[in-house]
């Protein structure tokens, strides 16, 4: 047995020398590795290891790249001090997701204009109100380059927003995403006030009349990404053409819109661009090859990339067929030439409604893909599985033969089990989707089905070990198994190995679902939940139990669409129970029901 004894010592050496010499590293080593970490989960683990540690944060003149979603309230207030009210000059990007933390920011606005280094700038979820001084003091940052805002409510005039935003001096790329009430109101078309954006990108639906007042605002607009509608616009400006010399890309979600108002916007607006992405819900017009082929020669000289996907829903009287002759056009030598080649799918949508969809491939460039319900008549150019690398989220309609799907996808990250999907058998999920899609390699899960068991659930969950954030729409009443489920020794595997901090319960969430979801997940951090209203005080009672071992590492919840008798109720319970270091916040939703945030 000594010499064993002696191996094993021996490795236990080797360990201990594996383990502390990263602590003798020096420190422009160290940096580098912190390079690649993020930086706030970096100070959490090592800024209380040691002395040295500490001052590795302190006395560093290294740019940080801060990034505030999942985190504590002590861990956020301890960095606060630490790091964001000392540090100001050194930090170089900024990005929030966390509604507390932007109202914590808000309440002392100020400390933003001593960002003199801040290039990157991103607020998620931020509340509208916030907006205006926000803008104040962005405008004298002398090196924000990139803007990110994504409202959680309705702006009350975007205008003002736009406007503001084309102030700042030496902007490049900006994401808004700025929904609004009704409002027939453009922007006028700027005469001496211009931006230095070069790359737009806009979420919330645009007005297609719009386009021209804010598009006059951004003469070195290289890069446009826009959602354009013709819901209550105004007849197009057709005289007036706005000239965007150095405009190259641009991405096109359009909706209710003839292709008549979108051939007018190519010519006035984007007769010089390379790159061109059309999505759109659109009739048969956008079918017609010869009308497609006109545009181009006549007003795309310089159009490289033509992507393009269309969905067309097909009338109970519309001949299939003919819409097929129509697609088949699209196979002459034009459109060979220039490399340009097209798929087709006849599908069901929901209600069981046909539709077509036509969409260019080889490549297949878009990181999203919905696998439809499919009937037997789909074309195809490849008649083996061929891969798709461009795809990062993959959206599930189909419900036969996902197993001999003709794509895999490599590079998906995130999984959708649409409304529509229905499994086929026991052991479906599990026994399929590995074949389309690397399970290990899945970050995001999203169900919006029901089923007629978690096990089909646990399953799926069990061979995507590295899941972070799970959603869950449909949960069905009719559940009875769900303690043997616990009892079942794979729910045990996937409750001890998992990686779930994120999870949405977001229909009707009942106390036993509650239980089953954070017994299987205690590494939760955030629970967004609907509770029905004979629910919701055994569900608080149960996540913040002192006893309760599973939820430990829960510091956020949100509770979707609360009633004004669900708001008293939970302040009655926090009252009871001195709770009263939880910051809350709501969200107005409608004229009845809010989101409320809780955080500790």
């Amino acid at each position: 047995m000594e010499p064993i004894k002696l191996k094993r010592d021996t490795v236990g050496s080797k360990r201990e020398s594996l383990i502390t010499r990263f602590e003798y590293l020096s420190n422009e080593i160290i940096y580098e590795i912190f390079d690649f970490l993020d930086f706030v989960q970096t100070y959490a683990t090592f800024s209380s290891l040691n002395k040295r540690f500490q001052n590795l944060f302190i006395n560093s003149n290294q740019p940080i790249n801060i990034k505030l979603s999942l985190i504590s309230k002590s861990i956020f207030q301890r960095f606060y001090t630490e790091i964001i009210t000392s540090k100001q000059h050194r930090i170089k990007s900024f990005d929030v997701s966390n509604p507390f933390i932007i109202d914590h920011i808000f309440s002392s606005i100020s400390i933003l204009s001593n960002f003199i280094q801040l290039e990157n700038l991103s607020f998620h979820d931020i509340k509208s109100d916030y907006l205006n001084q926000l803008l104040i003091h962005l405008h004298s940052l002398p090196s924000l380059s990139s803007l990110i805002i994504h409202c959680i409510d309705n702006v009350q005039n975007k205008n003002i927003i736009y406007r503001r935003i084309f102030r700042l001096p030496v902007l490049k790329y900006c994401k808004l995403s700025l929904n609004e009430p009704f409002s027939l109101i453009s922007l006028l078309i700027a005469t001496n006030e211009f931006s230095s954006i070069e790359n737009l990108i806009i979420t919330n639906v645009l007005r297609f009349d719009e386009l021209n007042g804010l598009l006059s605002y951004v003469p070195k607009l290289r890069r446009l990404s826009v959602n354009l509608s013709n819901i209550y616009s105004e007849e197009y400006n057709k005289e007036y053409s706005i000239h965007l010399n150095h405009l190259t890309h641009v991405e096109l979600n359009l909706s209710n819109m003839n292709f008549d108002e979108f051939e007018l916007i190519i010519k006035n607006l984007f007769n010089r661009i390379e790159v061109l992405y059309i999505s759109s819900l659109a009739n048969e017009t956008y079918l017609d090859e010869y009308r497609w082929k006109q545009l181009i020669l006549s007003h795309m000289h310089h159009l490289r990339i033509f992507d393009i996907m269309i969905k067309h829903d097909l009338d109970l009287n519309e001949d299939i067929l003919e819409k097929i002759s129509l697609i088949n056009r699209f196979q002459s030598r034009f459109w060979f030439e220039r490399g340009w080649f097209f798929e087709y799918e006849i599908c069901y949508d929901y209600d069981d409604l046909c539709c077509l969809i036509f969409y260019s491939i080889n490549p297949y460039r878009r990181k999203s893909y919905i696998i439809y319900i499919s009937p037997d008549m789909k074309n195809s150019s490849f008649d083996r599985k061929h891969k798709i690398n461009s795809v990062q989220h993959l959206k599930s309609e189909e419900h036969e033969d996902i197993i001999n799907y003709k794509y895999y996808f490599p590079n998906v990250t995130k999984l959708t089990l649409s409304h529509f999907f229905k499994k086929q058998n026991t052991n479906f999920l599990s026994t399929s989707f590995n074949n389309i899609i690397p399970l290990k390699q899945l970050t995001k899960l999203i169900i919006e089905t029901d089923f007629d068991s978690f096990v089909e659930i646990i399953d799926l969950l069990y061979l995507s070990p590295n899941i972070h954030t799970f959603q869950i729409d449909l949960v069905s009443h009719e559940y009875t198994d769900l303690i043997s489920i616990e009892n079942n020794r794979t729910f045990q595997l996937v409750s001890k190995r998992n990686n779930i901090k994120q999870m949405s319960i977001l229909i009707n969430c009942t106390l036993e679902i509650t239980k089953f979801f954070i017994n299987l997940c205690p590494r939760l951090q955030y629970l967004t939940v609907q509770i029905p209203n004979d629910n919701i005080k055994p569900i608080l009672s149960f996540l913040f139990s002192k006893d309760n071992y599973n939820i430990q590492n829960l510091f956020s919840l949100c509770i979707k669409f609360m009633s004004n008798q669900q708001f008293d109720i939970l302040n009655d319970f926090i009252v009871s129970k001195n709770l009263f270091d939880i910051y809350l916040t709501r969200i107005k939703r409608d004229i009845n029901d809010y989101d409320v945030y809780l955080w500790w």
